[in-house]
């Protein structure tokens, strides 16, 4: 498979799942769901390892500060 016959069978794909979302309630109320859940749960992993970041470059901080005397 060549990556032109890709890209089409992957805009064909999305192109199918927003006719279904578009014309089902149902399945509209869930893709928002979804989406909603996914949207938290990456701003929570964003933040978490934000903090992570943060923690380990005090850390350095302070063995640094500690080899330098």
């Amino acid at each position: 498979m060549n990556v032109n016959q890709f890209i089409n069978e992957l805009t064909q794909w999305f192109d199918f799942s927003v006719n279904i979302v578009r014309h089902h309630p149902v399945i509209s109320v869930i893709a928002v769901l979804v989406a909603f859940v996914f949207h938290y749960a990456v701003s929570a992993v964003k933040f978490t390892i934000g903090i992570i970041s943060f923690g380990l470059a005090m850390v350095i901080a302070l063995l640094l500060e500690l080899l330098m005397f």
